[in-house]
């Protein structure tokens, strides 16, 4: 009959149950942590971004968006200085962009993924500056068609979904492999086996084995 002990079924489907849901419970648990620790490693590098008394030495966000400025000048000089031309300076787009690592324009699940990618890289912040730059050169005809001050600004501003996630990050990976190819290079071949040894030959002939 359908009669057991212990509430379990004859199969052992609710002592399955329970052990998938100890499962999940672990694995909630680890990523909590893994996520945590992830989290309080890119606020330790970012940290001198929030820090006023840093904000005009090399460790400080100005730094950073004088680095960006001279970036998107090396990449792009016209757009660069056509932005320039109408005042539109990078301190207006690019402090928010850097300092809260792009979480004001793009949606979550693309956060996680520019952030996976941060964390992947151990110069992450580096990279950051090229995404940033892509950001600016993939809205490029854009702001040169208008050439106005307040388009430009409202257009790098609210930037949101106007360009997807997976243009911007192959954008941003080729300005980066241009000027860090060594970071780009496939890994180096493992050295070829060496021969095994001749087989040492007896007196007689036979091999010793």
């Amino acid at each position: 009959g359908g009669e057991g002990g212990g509430g379990e079924g004859g199969d052992g489907s609710l002592e399955d149950g329970s052990y998938s849901a100890q499962l999940i419970h672990a694995a909630w648990e680890a990523i909590e942590a893994d996520a945590f620790f992830c989290f309080t490693a890119l606020m330790s590098e970012v940290r001198d971004h929030f820090c006023s008394n840093l904000d005009h030495t090399a460790l400080g966000i100005t730094a950073r968006i004088e680095r960006f400025a001279g970036l998107l000048a090396a990449k792009d000089p016209p757009l660069a200085a056509a932005l320039d031309n109408i005042r539109v300076a990078p301190t207006f787009y690019a402090f928010r962009w850097i300092s809260l690592l792009m979480t004001q324009e793009l949606d979550l699940p693309d956060v996680l993924r520019l952030w996976d990618s941060l964390l992947a890289d151990e110069r992450r912040f580096d990279f950051l500056l090229y995404f940033c730059v892509a950001m600016v050169l993939c809205i490029r005809e854009d702001l040169l068609e208008h050439g106005d001050f307040s388009y430009s600004v409202k257009a790098l501003q609210h930037y949101e979904s106007r360009v997807p996630l997976h243009t911007l990050l192959e954008r941003a990976h080729a300005l980066y492999a241009a000027d860090h190819p060594q970071l780009y290079a496939p890994p180096a071949a493992p050295p070829p086996r060496p021969p095994p040894p001749p087989d040492r030959m007896s007196s007689n002939g036979a091999a010793y084995l």
